[in-house]
């Protein structure tokens, strides 16, 4: 059974780290514009010079890419095990600053790899929107 988590405090954040949240924010969105259109383009390019295997190409490199980007994003993040852990819960023999330091290198790591979920979550956004059209939009228009 897993240890029960005590409710987050809610922290008030710095003038900066609102700017950088904002900042985030705007990047996440021009990206998820970019990557959709830039997809979407490159589909009809292929659809109107009969070229299925381009399409197929571009699916495979926007696969391959939330793949790597997906297990970057973990593997440096080392898959989480660290978020969640309380003090009380590591190695008693550990000195409280050794303690201190390995939480921290959780907090640290999620917010250095920030900038790798403007990639992620643009990639996800886009192939959703692809199977809401290809499963859903298409066979109710040709219905």
């Amino acid at each position: 059974m897993p240890y029960p988590r005590e409710p987050r405090e809610r922290k008030e954040l710095s003038p900066e780290k609102k700017r950088q949240n904002r900042r985030y924010l705007l990047l996440l969105a021009l990206n998820t514009l970019l990557f959709f259109m830039l997809y979407r383009i490159l589909l009809a390019y292929a659809e109107l010079t009969d070229q299925t295997f381009g399409s197929f190409l571009l699916m495979v490199l926007y696969m391959a890419l939330l793949l790597g980007f997906g297990l970057a994003y973990l593997i440096y993040n080392r898959f989480f095990y660290r978020n969640g852990v309380m003090p009380e819960q590591l190695p008693s023999e550990w000195p409280e600053e050794q303690k201190a330091a390995f939480l921290e290198d959780a907090r640290i790591r999620v917010e250095k790899s920030k900038w790798m979920l403007t990639i992620i979550f643009p990639l996800i956004f886009t192939f959703f929107i692809d199977a809401v059209d290809l499963f859903i939009i298409d066979p109710f228009l040709r219905g």
